[in-house]
């Protein structure tokens, strides 16, 4: 790697010291055009500009800015850097008045609402019922750029447009149009809505967010309504009341089974190097399986960089990296990495994360043990008692991830991708006292590579081959140690290898129908083993490994009507191994404008999930992460999801409100999933009937942005194994509301949100005989929950031509310090004191008063 980067610091180099020439008489526009392939820069101007302009000029190894300077003094023209490539030609004060209007090519229809950007100042102005649209005034060889759904990007300059002769202007419908973005500004920027009714979340244009000072992907997507997190983890994610390992989440195309750092508080993605995201709430395309929830498919860089650019940066948490770079003009590369300081610094942004996560275990000085929580405020509870500081040992928790993605561009029209991405979590604890050593070392890492190769034949065939490796490990071990000798001894492991390959082939009948056909075979094989040894307790060995082989063939057709209308019909038919059965899954997808501004739309689906996450109830001596991941077997069955939405959305001019009802059966579901907490002894199995509403209000006023979300969900659970009729699932919290605000004043922005939700149920339970005896299964409630966010980011630059740029970021996650139980557990201790059997009940604390500084450098 280092002689590569050696190479590319020489040949760049090379570039810019090997122009050595004289000019005599010579037209402007021929000196341009040649300095464009010296330097590798692009020169944007009219004709009328350089129009006889004739210079004489000497060019030895003359530095760019300085022959810049040379220039504009001979010509009396400005030359403007807009990057480190783009450099506009403009004559002095040359200012015009913009107007325009746009039609489609073919019928010579009018286009509402397109998009026309300024691009260097990123504003601009969307255009009217009748395709007419003004901008204010501009230099005339500003670049603009006009985007409509469906239709080619067309890049112009401002002097194309001049008043009063507003040109009419064609756009060319688009052979891709099927993937194009409805509402390009859904919540705020960098947030799209799709014409099929998914998200997409653009890092680059992502502005900033209540409580986050940099766009953690996986706690972004929580300001949709209908994804949340009741836990308030970043992998907690719950779409449309299903669990988070209902949810398929890829990371270019991997299969991740782990998605946190530090137990779930952050996400395992790199920021920096995430292009975007595509998220699915309901009515995904046949070509995503294998869960019976959301979609989360997540992607880093497709093209190669121009130039080598780079970023660092440090946070409350960690510090971290990365750098793109192409190699020659066709390959690219791109890395990063993160690593946390928390071994050998522990930050107040440490400080209030670890005392969410390590309450309820052997880490945290404070039990949370408490009496049983009445539905009221939690004032009226009894007083945390703390331990013995005597106890508490030495903790060292770190974290740290690598990515890593080769891009060639092949030949015009393919592309071939390779990635990687690892990603580490590491906890050791200790403790000594006068006689006993006690250790508890927990490590969770996910790998995975993936390879890629998008084509396209005859414009009208697309070829996608994909293959990819995913493996998840999770090892916890405890031992107590007396001198040298093992008096005790806990295992728990859990493996996940998983291998796949993808066939997609797509033909566009013409340019708004597409057919697409595919197939995907994968081998997975998961295994766990619970082990534990110990003088005064009987032996407990238990494993299994149970491999499935999954074959899916999968069809569908895609129809944009006329009127924008989108039509999605797809199945999807997979035969597992483990069952030896074949499940179909239909799906169908269908928005339509019933006037310009308003569209229905309605999804229909059924899906099916062979691996889920149980709870390892018994192995409680450090609880985190007690998950196992497993497959489907004789006792577990594979989930079975059917689901249905229908809702509205009106969009015009700077308005969005969007309204959106679902319906979601999902049979399959154990008495250890997460979902039902009455420790039962036998398996029991059950389903989830889930009806929820979504509704969006959102208005941007100039360069203030506010929107409002609201969902209304009721989750029941029938289990008529424990108890007959059915009961509020763990995850039934009937409402959610969240009010979040966006502000820009030049380089500043600053975000505040408001978030309140009912609380969630719980089941009370008492100590008969030393055992514990549930009653009614989530009958009750814990008190409602509710914080305040704030967060504000500056930006600026370190030098003149904006090559070094720099981020100062603060953020505070519940700036009034409120914290309530967000959900309750139970376990039967014997007392130290009296040797009594006492029942705990342990509350898990909402999230305290979270500050957080992050200063970043671009280059």
């Amino acid at each position: 790697m280092k002689k590569i980067l050696l190479l590319f610091i020489f040949f760049s180099c090379s570039l810019q010291a090997q122009m050595t020439k004289e000019y005599k008489e010579t037209p402007l526009q021929q000196i341009l055009s040649e300095l464009s392939e010296s330097y590798g820069l692009i020169f944007s101007f009219s004709n009328e500009t350089v129009k006889n302009k004739i210079l004489t000029l000497a060019i030895n190894n003359t530095p760019l800015d300085d022959l810049l300077t040379t220039l504009s003094s001979l010509t009396k023209l400005d030359f403007k850097k807009i990057s480190d490539r783009q450099i506009i030609v403009s004559s002095p004060n040359t200012k015009v008045e913009v107007c325009g209007y746009l039609f489609d090519e073919t019928t010579n229809a009018p286009l509402p609402f397109a998009s026309i950007l300024i691009e260097s100042q990123k504003t601009g102005a969307v255009a009217n019922d009748d395709g007419f649209f003004q901008l204010g005034e501009l230099d005339e060889n500003e670049p603009i750029l006009i985007q409509y759904v469906g239709y080619k990007d067309k890049k112009m300059t401002a002097a194309d447009f001049k008043m009063p002769d507003c040109p009419r202007i064609p756009l060319f419908v688009e052979s891709t149009a099927l993937e194009e973005v409805l509402i390009v500004e859904y919540i705020t920027t960098g947030i799209g809505k799709n014409i099929d009714g998914s998200f997409t979340f653009s890092n680059d244009e992502l502005g900033i967010l209540p409580g986050q000072t940099e766009p953690d992907i996986l706690q972004s997507i929580q300001l949709i309504p209908g994804i949340n997190s009741p836990d308030e983890t970043a992998t907690g994610i719950q779409i449309r009341g299903g669990s988070p390992d209902q949810n398929l989440i890829l990371w270019d195309d991997i299969k991740m089974y782990n998605t946190g750092h530090f137990f779930g508080m952050l996400s395992a993605f790199n920021p920096n190097v995430v292009n975007e995201a595509k998220i699915f709430k309901g009515g995904a395309d046949p070509k995503y399986g294998d869960r019976v929830s959301g979609v989360i498919d997540i992607s880093s860089d497709t093209e190669v960089a121009e130039k080598f650019t780079g970023g660092v940066g440090i946070n409350g948490t960690h510090l971290d990296g990365y750098f793109k770079t192409p190699i020659g003009s066709k390959v690219g590369i791109v890395i990063s990495g993160r690593r946390s300081y928390t071994d050998f610094f522990e930050s107040p942004t440490y400080n209030s994360l670890s005392e969410k996560v390590f309450q309820n275990t052997k880490i945290d000085a404070n039990s949370n043990t408490q009496t049983p929580i009445p539905d009221e405020e939690p004032e009226n509870e009894i007083e945390e008692e703390p331990e013995n500081e005597q106890d508490i040992g030495d903790n060292n928790f770190f974290f740290y991830d690598t990515t890593a993605k080769l891009i060639i561009d092949a030949t015009k029209n393919d592309k071939i991708l390779v990635s990687g991405i690892y990603t580490n979590n590491d906890l050791a604890f200790q403790i000594n006292d006068d006689e006993d050593a006690i250790n508890d070392d927990l490590e969770i890492q996910n790998e995975g590579v993936s390879f890629s190769w998008i084509g396209t034949k005859s414009k009208d065939f697309h070829h996608e081959l994909k293959a990819y490796y995913s493996k998840y490990d999770s090892d916890y071990l405890f031992t107590v140690r007396e001198e040298l000798r093992i008096e005790e001894q806990s295992i728990r492991k859990n493996t996940v290898e998983d291998i796949g390959v993808n066939i997609n082939l797509t033909y566009d009948i013409d340019q708004k129908n597409a057919l697409t056909a595919g197939y995907q075979f994968s081998n997975s094989k998961v295994f766990y083993a619970i082990t534990r040894e110990s003088e005064f307790e009987t032996p407990v060995n238990e494993t299994d490994l149970v491999k499935n082989t999954a074959n899916t063939f999968y069809a569908n057709y895609k129809l944009l009507t006329k009127n924008k209308g989108f039509i999605n019909l797809g199945v999807r038919s997979s035969h597992y191994s483990i069952v030896d059965k074949f499940y179909i899954e239909p799906r169908i997808n269908i928005e339509y404008p019933i006037s310009d501004n308003l569209r229905i739309k309605g999804t229909g689906e059924l899906r099916y999930q062979p691996i889920s996450q149980l709870i390892e109830f018994e192995d409680t001596q450090l609880r985190l992460e007690n998950n196992i991941w497993i497959h489907a077997n004789d006792d577990i069955p594979v989930l079975e999801s059917t689901q249905f939405s229908g809702g509205l959305l009106f969009s015009k001019k700077d308005w969005n409100i969007e309204v959106d009802a679902y319906f979601k059966n999902i049979d399959g579901l154990t008495s250890i999933t997460n979902g039902v907490n009455t420790f039962d002894i036998d398996l029991s199995t059950g389903e989830s009937t889930i009806f929820g509403v979504d509704v969006l209000l959102r208005k941007k006023f100039k360069n203030f942005r506010t929107w409002l979300g609201y969902t209304f969900n009721d989750i029941e659970y029938t289990f008529p194994e424990i108890q007959p009729g059915s009961f509020p699932g763990n995850n039934d919290i009937t409402h959610n509301f969240r009010i979040s605000n966006t502000l820009e004043i030049n380089s500043m922005e600053f975000s505040l949100g408001w978030f309140w939700r009912s609380g969630s149920p719980f089941t009370d339970a008492a100590l008969i005989n030393e055992e514990i005896e549930f009653g009614s299964a989530n009958a009750r409630r814990l008190p409602e929950y509710h914080r305040l966010d704030i967060s504000g980011v500056y930006r600026f630059n370190f030098n003149k031509n904006e090559s070094w740029k720099g981020q100062l970021g603060i953020s505070i996650l519940n700036l009034y310090n409120r914290q309530v139980p967000i959900s309750v557990s139970y376990r039967a201790d014997e007392n130290p004191n009296t040797g009594e059997v006492e029942l705990e009940v342990l509350r898990q604390q909402s999230l305290g008063l979270t500050p957080n500084l992050v200063f970043r450098m671009f280059f």
